[in-house]
C-alpha cells in the first residue's frame, strides 16, 4: 500500500515553480513567494533536492555566452556596456516549464511582471552547474505561460497556456526537436481540447494525456472584438493526443463514479504506466483539492488511491516529481490552514496573505512500495518522544550509525525557506 513516509519543512517557499529529476537529485527552476522583491536582473533561481537526504540547496550557477563563462556578477558588469548579452542569463519567472534531456534541464516560457511572458528555451548543465541560452530556428511558439511540455522520441510537446502578446487561451500544440534545435507547430488532426491553461500533460507509450486546466467562456478571446469575461470555465474531460500520429481522441472513461472533477494548477505524473493526479483548485467554488487520483489507460478508467502517512494539505500550484520510484511533492499554495482537509496534518509557519492563501515550503515523499526497512524505521520515529536532534544519542544503544543518519534527515527540517511577507496573487 501506498505510503507519505517523509514530511518536512523549510525547503525552498516557491509557488508556480517547475522542477525535474536528473539522477538522484531533484532541480527546482523558479517560481515566487510572499516578500519576495525581484528586479529585472534576477537571475531565475535553481534550487536542488538531494533525494538521499532530503537535503535542499540553492546553487549560484555561471553562464555560458560565445564558448565563454561568467559568473553572475562579471556577467552583470560586462552587460551594462553591450545589449547584446540579453536573455543569456534567464530572468526569473513562474508559470514556465522544464523538463529533462540527455541528463539537462530545458527550461521554456513562464512570465514576470517585468518583462511579461517569454518564448526562449534555456539549457541547464547540473554536472557543470552552468546556463546557456539555446539557439533555435523554425517556427518559435509565441511567448505564454500555464502551458505544458512533455518529452517523448526526442522531442519536446508544448500544449497550451496562455499567450501574452495575443492575449489568448492556447489549444495549439508545437514541438521541438532536441536533434536539431528546431521548433514547429504540430498539425493535429480531430477536435483538440478547449483552449486554456494551468492543466496537467502526461505522457504513457506515446499518448499525451491533457486534463484540467482554466479557460474563459468567452472563448480563446485575442480577437479585437472578444474581450476576458472573467468568467472561469473549467473542463474535466480527460484529452489525448497519439504523438506519433497528431490525433487527437477523448478517451471513453468509466463511469464508477470516482472521476474528478475540472481543476487547475494540480500535478500530474506517470508510474508504472498509470497517471496519478494529486491537488488543484476550482476557481469557480474556491475549492482546494488533495485526493490522490490514478488514471488507469489499460482499464480508461480513474480510481481513488488510499495513502497512509503524513497527508499533504489541499494545494495548487505545487510540484511532482517522480525520482528512483518515489514521489518528490513540495511548495504551492494552500488556503488558510483553518479550512484544510482533515487528512491534512501540515502545520503552516509563514504568513497568509489578504486573499486566505499561504505559500508553502514543505516536502512530501510518496513511496508506492515500502520497504520493512522504511516501515520499521517509521515506526521508530512515531513511538520517539526525543526531538530529532537527539536521535543519536536517544538510540545510539538500539540502532546502528547509518540507520541513525537516515531516520536524522527524515525528521530534519530544511532551513533554506523565505518567512516573508503578504504577497499580490498572481495567475493559476
Amino acid at each position: 500500500m501506498a505510503m507519505w513516509t517523509v514530511h518536512l519543512e523549510g525547503g525552498p517557499r516557491r509557488v508556480n515553480h517547475a522542477a525535474v529529476a536528473i539522477g538522484r537529485k531533484i532541480y527546482s527552476f523558479g517560481g515566487y513567494c510572499s516578500g519576495e522583491v525581484t528586479n529585472s536582473k534576477d537571475p531565475l533561481d535553481v534550487h536542488v533536492l538531494d533525494t538521499n537526504n532530503y537535503r535542499w540547496t540553492k546553487v549560484d550557477p555561471v553562464y555560458n555566452f560565445e564558448n565563454q563563462v561568467f559568473s553572475l556578477s562579471e556577467f552583470l558588469q560586462i552587460s551594462e556596456e553591450s545589449d547584446k548579452f540579453d536573455c543569456t542569463v534567464p530572468f526569473q519567472r513562474y508559470g514556465h516549464t522544464v523538463v529533462e534531456f540527455n541528463g539537462k534541464a530545458y527550461v521554456w516560457g513562464g512570465r514576470n511582471d517585468d518583462y511579461g511572458a517569454c518564448n526562449m528555451l534555456h539549457e541547464y548543465d547540473p554536472v557543470k552547474n552552468l546556463w546557456r541560452k539555446v539557439k533555435v530556428d523554425g517556427f518559435i511558439p509565441p511567448s505564454r505561460d500555464g502551458h505544458t511540455a512533455v518529452v517523448w522520441n526526442n522531442q519536446m510537446f508544448v500544449f497550451g497556456g496562455f499567450e501574452e502578446d495575443m492575449q489568448r487561451f492556447s489549444q495549439e500544440t508545437y514541438v521541438f526537436n532536441f536533434s536539431t534545435s528546431t521548433w514547429r507547430e504540430l498539425h493535429t488532426t480531430d477536435s483538440p481540447p478547449l483552449w486554456r491553461d494551468f492543466h496537467t500533460a502526461s505522457v504513457i507509450n506515446g499518448i499525451m494525456y491533457i486534463f484540467g486546466g482554466r479557460s474563459d467562456h468567452q472563448g480563446q478571446v485575442g480577437d479585437e472584438h472578444l474581450f476576458h469575461s472573467t468568467h472561469d470555465l473549467y473542463d474535466a474531460t480527460l484529452m489525448a493526443l497519439n504523438l506519433s500520429t497528431g490525433v487527437w481522441s477523448k478517451p471513453t472513461v468509466e463511469d464508477n463514479g470516482t472521476r474528478p472533477g475540472g481543476r487547475r494548477s494540480h500535478s500530474t505524473w506517470v508510474f508504472d504506466d498509470k497517471m496519478f493526479m494529486f491537488g488543484g483548485y476550482l476557481g469557480t467554488r474556491n475549492v482546494h483539492y488533495n485526493e490522490l487520483y490514478c488514471y488507469n489507460p489499460e482499464s480508461s478508467s480513474w480510481s481513488v488511491i488510499d495513502v497512509r502517512g503524513t497527508y499533504p494539505t489541499a494545494r495548487r500550484r505545487h510540484c511532482s516529481v517522480v525520482s528512483n520510484g518515489k514521489v518528490y511533492l513540495f511548495g504551492g499554495t494552500m488556503p488558510n490552514p483553518a479550512t484544510c482537509h482533515p487528512l491534512s496534518t501540515t502545520v503552516y509557519n509563514g504568513n497568509i496573505s489578504p486573499s486566505g492563501l499561504a505559500d508553502l515550503s514543505d516536502l512530501h515523499v510518496l513511496d508506492f512500495a515500502p520497504t520493512l526497512k522504511t516501515l520499521a524505521m517509521d515506526q521508530v520515529l512515531r513511538d520517539l518522544k526525543a526531538p530529532s536532534a537527539n536521535i543519536y544519542s536517544t538510540l545510539q544503544h538500539d540502532v546502528p550509525a547509518d540507520l541513525r543518519y537516515e531516520m536524522y534527515c527524515q525528521v530534519t527540517p530544511n532551513n533554506v525557506a523565505a518567512s516573508g511577507s503578504y504577497r499580490n496573487d498572481q495567475s493559476g
